[in-house]
């Protein structure tokens, strides 16, 4: 299978390589609110419903954090960036990526990560198991999962990284 981990490892028609896609952090408690107010992000029931509450990340808002972490490794998914190109900062390379992401989907190609753009991509998600998988045009993301009260996670090489607005831990 192609797919990436969101812990970082690679595997491509067979070859693994070390990637820059360690993800880390601590997600707040949840609140009444969606998306960023909870510190993280949360869904429930199906989850090709699970990010069209999320955002923003752009260079000006959110730009620093665990779930950019994560849209950069759907953007690596798709193709838009390269293998390594996770770091965690919303800067001009992520702001490109993401306005051809958004252009080639018919979204308003603003380069700014919100709902519209967010629920776009978990279109693409679905479930093996108890694991949520994301089905990228390049790659497939693996490892992700939901705790019983709906916090997203990735879990792999024996840790439990929370994907959160509120935290860096981990990143690159």
């Amino acid at each position: 299978m192609s797919g990436l981990s969101v812990f970082g490892t690679w595997v491509r028609r067979g070859a693994v390589t070390a990637a820059a896609v360690m993800l880390a952090g601590v997600v707040l408690a949840p609140s009444a609110q969606a998306s960023v107010s909870q510190g993280g992000i949360y869904g429930s029931g199906v989850v090709t419903d699970d990010w069209g509450d999320e955002g923003p990340l752009s260079t000006t808002s959110n730009s620093h954090n665990i779930v950019v972490g994560l849209w950069q490794s759907v953007l690596i998914a798709d193709g838009y960036l390269p293998g390594g190109g996770a770091d965690c900062y919303f800067g001009a390379n992520t702001k490109a990526a993401t306005i051809r992401w958004q252009e080639d989907r018919n979204l308003g190609a603003d380069g700014i990560v919100g709902p519209l753009t967010f629920g776009r991509a978990d279109n693409n998600l679905y479930w093996v198991g108890s694991e949520i998988r994301y089905d990228g045009s390049d790659l497939n993301l693996y490892n992700m999962h939901r705790t019983s009260s709906g916090r997203w996670y990735a879990d792999g090489g024996g840790s439990t990284v929370y994907f959160s607005y509120t935290s860096t831990d981990g990143c690159p």
